[in-house]
């Protein structure tokens, strides 16, 4: 027996080498269809990987040997299940306390005795064992021995995290603790864990690293709220605006951060998972007004944003490594990176890191304001960053927020948020990467509004030229097609055309259509999803005498991107009333608004298609003086 907690990584083999029993103040199995497929889903992802995490297990060593389960049972019964399915050579052993009923069912399932039943008490489990055997049957039809390869990986790579807790843990306190949380101990949380241990014989300085992390976390709040004056001003400076700390200095600061209101015992792994460890006092500022902003919401969270950071900064640590070849950025992928490089992490200087990437992430990273909930368009983007302001009387001072740019700070936010719609996911952002690589290496985090949007430009034309391989080639304009057509080319092609109006760009081609354009002063990217036929595609009837024939109707010249309500709505109406349904609106998408203005002028048929098509063709064959490439 032990007084200390020990942390294990095991496959799905070698946790079922031990004993488990679930308490009675565990409640039942509740995995449902949805959760099951996503878990085998996500398997059948990593199928190429070395290891695939699915959480963590935390249990108590009973006197007897077994394992009671306080937390990760569900994950635990999931593989049990899971190792029935996939008729896995192993012996699960999962008992239930005061449930002779659920006893009895796992009994059957490895006497192979197991039959489908609809049993309330069992009933849970036949719906899990037959919602994996249908999945598993679908994937099994792309290739015939899908089954072993996807057992074998079950069995040898599939991990949990499993954490067995101190004889002395009070296991009633610690259930009641994760169940008011609601959730199980995530891997980011390991990994806090994990690196404030590399730092505890300095109980001041993982204090304040903690409070870092805990700031950064806060993914949809600015990261200078989350700290108080002292630590603030020795972060960010006295006007709160500045980020000049560097790898060298940023520990001798942290340690003469003055500890006031502030708890000086170390968070470490064990506290953290034991749930009986000091927590870090509420950062909450004390003798300042922080006033409340609109409702933000980050385009990321924080586990894949720490992603960003291990691959920005520990990349290099994978060269030569045969486990993997890149840091990959979705959170699936967390723990198992940060374990590959964790020998080689000096905590401090992540910690550095983290907050630079936060700091510069907050200033030059747009956020949402959701505006309206009910409305698919009711978001604004901002680009904010701090500053202290102090009353006329210079008696109090404000956290306060203004535009990160000066002129151009429209222009860039169209930028930022264009590229932002292009890759919407919060998984393998790319951009934000290269982003953030841009301010890796300077020693100041301030870029100037010209030099920041020719590096926003300089990155929409190549990703512009990776979203259509025809990007300039006019003779294969044509094979884009109708749903085919990359968004990413669509929204690209409102931001030219917005900022052709918005400069007032003379360029050959381009003169006969621009012009005609309405107003774009409430224009702001939405998430937009449908791809919209002007003419549209219910109305082929029509086509014969209009001239038009299907690759007029699906070309880039009949269509631009619109919300799905809106796509319900506009339905199979003709152009005309399309058009006069928007008339004075002036927060439609440049090309949208361009076509219903031809169509309110011209008409819109054959020769309008045709004719607009070609004005498509033009501003990308003039994609670099558009946005001022060299």
């Amino acid at each position: 027996m032990s007084n200390k907690n020990t942390v294990e990584i095991l496959n799905v083999e070698q946790i079922f080498q031990a004993k488990y029993v679930v308490s009675l103040y565990q409640r039942n199995f509740a995995w449902g269809e949805e959760q099951i497929r996503q878990l085998l889903q996500d398997i059948r992802e990593s199928i190429n990987d070395q290891q695939y995490y699915i959480g963590s297990l935390v249990v108590l060593r009973r006197q007897d040997g077994t394992f009671e389960v306080i937390d990760g049972q569900q994950r635990l019964t999931t593989l049990a299940l899971l190792s029935y399915v996939l008729q896995l050579k192993i012996e699960t052993d999962i008992h239930y306390d005061s449930r002779p009923e659920v006893v009895q069912f796992l009994h059957t399932l490895t006497s192979g005795a197991y039959v489908a039943c609809t049993d309330p008490s069992t009933s849970h489990f036949c719906a899990a064992i037959e919602t994996m055997k249908a999945e598993i049957a679908k994937m099994e039809k792309e290739r015939g021995d899908f089954r072993e390869m996807f057992g074998d990986f079950v069995l040898n790579n599939v991990c949990l995290v499993r954490e067995v807790m101190p004889d002395d843990t009070d296991v009633a306190a610690y259930f009641e603790i994760m169940n008011n949380r609601g959730e199980q101990l995530q891997e980011h949380e390991i990994v806090k864990g994990i690196l404030l241990g590399k730092i505890k014989e300095n109980p001041k300085l993982s204090q304040v690293c903690s409070l870092i992390w805990d700031a950064c976390a806060q993914m949809d709040e600015r990261v200078q709220k989350s700290f108080g004056p002292t630590v603030r001003r020795a972060l960010f400076g006295d006007n709160y605006d500045d980020f000049t700390l560097n790898e060298s200095n940023f520990r001798e600061i942290l340690s003469d951060i003055d500890s006031e209101n502030m708890i000086t015992e170390a968070l470490t792994l064990d506290s953290i998972l034991s749930g009986d460890g000091p927590v870090v006092a509420s950062a909450k500022p004390d003798d300042e007004d922080i006033p409340e902003d609109d409702r933000e919401e980050s385009i990321i969270d924080f586990p894949n944003f720490l992603m960003h950071v291990m691959k920005l900064y520990y990349s290099d640590k994978f060269k030569g490594n045969k486990e993997i070849d890149k840091i990959r950025l979705h959170d699936k992928y967390l723990l198992k990176t940060f374990r590959l490089i964790e020998d080689g992490i000096d905590a401090t200087e992540f910690f550095y890191r983290l907050l630079k990437c936060r700091t510069v992430f907050d200033r030059y990273v747009v956020k949402a304001n959701i505006v309206n909930d009910n409305d698919e368009e009711g978001r604004e983007w901002s680009l904010l960053s701090p500053y202290k302001y102090t009353d006329e009387k210079r008696t109090r001072t404000q956290l306060k927020y203004r535009n990160t740019f000066g002129d151009k700070q429209d222009i860039i936010i169209k930028a930022v948020s264009c590229i932002q719609v292009c890759h919407q996911s919060k998984y393998y952002k790319d951009y934000l990467q290269t982003l953030l690589e841009w301010f890796r290496d300077r020693d100041s985090i301030v870029f100037s509004q010209d030099e920041y949007l020719a590096a926003l430009n300089q990155y929409i034309y190549n990703d512009l030229e990776k979203a259509s391989k025809y990007f300039g080639l006019k003779d294969y304009m044509p094979d884009l097609q109708g749903t085919s057509i990359s968004h990413a080319v669509l929204d690209y092609i409102d931001y030219m055309i917005w900022n052709i109006k918005v400069h007032n760009l003379h360029l050959v081609g381009t003169e006969t259509e621009w012009t005609k354009i309405s107003e774009l002063k409430d224009f702001r990217f939405q998430y937009w999803n449908s791809v919209e036929h002007h003419y549209p595609q219910k109305r082929k009837e029509d086509l014969p005498q209009e001239g038009i024939d299907d690759f007029l109707l699906n070309c880039l010249g009949n269509t631009f991107l619109i919300g799905k309500s809106t796509n319900s709505r506009l339905s199979d109406k003709n152009p005309k009333d399309k058009a006069a349904l928007y008339i004075g609106k002036s927060n439609l998408a440049p090309n949208r608004q361009l076509i219903y203005d031809i169509t309110r002028s011209n008409g819109w048929g054959k020769e309008q298609i045709k004719s607009h098509l070609q004005f498509i063709e033009n501003i990308y064959a003039k994609a670099k003086e558009i946005l001022s490439i060299e």
